[in-house]
Order: C-alpha cells, then structure tokens, then sequence
C-alpha cells in the first residue's frame, strides 16, 4: 500500500466518519453498530462499502487483524490496521452491481489462537457501513441442544460474564411472544427472554422455520440498539444451537444503565429481515 494513500485514508477517518461521500448527499443511508457473523463456511459476513467512504471494521473477539494485499485489490480497494482491534476499509472506486471482493483477514484470539476469516466488499447503491462490528459465533452441537438447549446457554452465558466485583445486579423479563415474521416465508422469531447481569444484556431469540421451506435460515447481520425506537448500536456476541425446525440464538452485549429498551434486528445473506421492536429489559 502506498504510505501517501494511507496518511490520506487515516486523516479522513479522524475527521470524518464517511470522508469524501457524506450519506446525506449521495442518498446512501450510513449505518453504524452492525454487527457481520463469521466462522460460517457456507456463508460469508458481507460489509457494505462504498467510494470515498471509510469503514472501520472491529472485531469482537479478534486481536491484530491482518490483511496481506492480493492482486485483485490493486487499484480498488485500500486496507489498513487501524489500533489493536480494527481494520480500516476504503474503495478506490465502486464495484460492480452483483460482485463480491474478497478480504481474507488473520489474527488471534486475546488466548494467542491464531484465527481466520473472510469478509465480502459489497456495493449497495442504498447503504453503506460506516462502521461494523465482527464476531464469531459459538455453536452448540445440536447433540447438546437436544433436550438440553437451556442448561447449555445458561453454561454459555456464565462463561462469557466477566465478573466487575460486588454483588450481581440481576432483572430476568420473560416478555411471551414478542415476535417478528416474514410474510409468505414460512419464517418467525420470538423473544424467549432477556437477562441483566452486572451490566450486560443477554437476549434469547427462538427462530422457527416451516418444514416445507427449502430455504434455510443464516444470521449473518446483527444489529441490537439501545433505546427505543432505534438508537445507539452495541458490539455482540452470540451463542447458538439448532434442533429439529428451531435455532436458538443468544446476544449478549454490555448495557448503558440508562437504557429501557432495546430492538432487535437479525439478517440473513438475502431479503429475508426480522425486527424485533420495543423490547423491555428493565423490570
């Protein structure tokens, strides 16, 4: 990478989030607090990216990242490290309606496991991501789901709780059917609970599909926001299982203290969206 390229590209990200293309004046609407699902290897997190913006990319559970330059980015596309956990994306110039560059990017874990993964470069002509969170999610082995899927989240959600010293602030809502579908797609998702624990949020989600439906699910966008209706997005990080027509999917993010609601929206690598909206987590 050329070092001009790169004082140019960090100076934009400075001093604005989308540096030569602001959203309000292309139409493009600029998201912020998306959160992209890695480690499927049937499905690829997709970033959307536009020319002139920089998108800055943070990894959950990633240090380090990485990305070696490959021919086929020559001219189109500029990658840096951006701090310890952040990569920093910028496009020369668009790419083609229906092509998906690809960015192989490499790390460890905060343990020194070396790690993985590969995003997609999107163009969208009605969205870009400013900025995007990634996260690996953990995958109950259906075996252990069976039958068990409660104790076996509740083991997951012990885990992944750092304990802040004193004693637990505990609230657990249970809201009956607070739930989402998509029209002629066999596809709806409910709200099972959600738990506050010493500041962090964790929300169960029960999403069933019709049996007729040939078309399986793949949660490859997140976005929790806190504040009803939409607010500030929050980094996640997800836990999941699957028995039989059901999955069951476990977002745990930390939680502003003065936030009443939170809403939920889940994508798959297509049309198919859920919203999940209004949804309490203080009792």
């Amino acid at each position: 990478m050329r070092p001009r390229s790169w004082t140019a590209l960090l100076w934009f990200l400075l001093v604005t989030p989308l540096a030569a293309k602001p959203a309000r004046a292309t139409g493009l609407e600029s998201r912020r607090g998306t959160v992209l699902v890695a480690g499927q290897p049937e499905v690829l997190p997709v970033l959307f990216v536009d020319s002139g913006t920089v998108t800055r990319v943070r990894f959950v559970d990633l240090v380090e990242p990485r990305v070696s330059p490959e021919p086929e980015w020559q001219g189109r596309v500029e990658v840096a490290p951006f701090g310890e956990r952040s990569l920093v994306v910028s496009p020369v110039k668009n790419l083609p309606e229906g092509e998906r560059l690809l960015l192989p990017v490499t790390g460890r874990t905060e343990a020194g496991e070396p790690v993985s993964l590969t995003l997609a470069l999107v163009t969208r002509r009605e969205v870009v991501d400013a900025e995007v969170w990634i996260t690996r999610a953990h995958v109950i082995p259906e075996p252990v789901a069976d039958g068990n899927e409660v104790d076996a989240v509740a083991r997951e959600l012990l885990a992944s709780h750092v304990p802040g010293g004193g004693h637990p602030r505990l609230s657990l809502r249970v809201p009956g059917m607070k739930g989402a579908s998509v029209p002629a797609s066999g596809l709806r998702a409910w709200v099972e609970s959600s738990l506050q624990l010493e500041g962090y949020l964790f929300v169960t989600v029960t999403l069933q599909v019709d049996r007729r439906n040939t078309r399986p699910w793949r949660l490859v966008r997140v976005r929790l926001e806190a504040g009803c209706p939409r607010g500030e997005g929050l980094p996640v990080r997800i836990t999941s299982g699957t028995f039989g027509q059901y999955q069951f999917h476990t977002f745990t993010t930390p939680m502003p203290e003065d936030a009443g609601c939170v809403e939920l929206t889940l994508e798959e690598d297509g049309p198919r969206t859920l919203r999940l909206e209004g949804l309490k987590v203080n009792p």
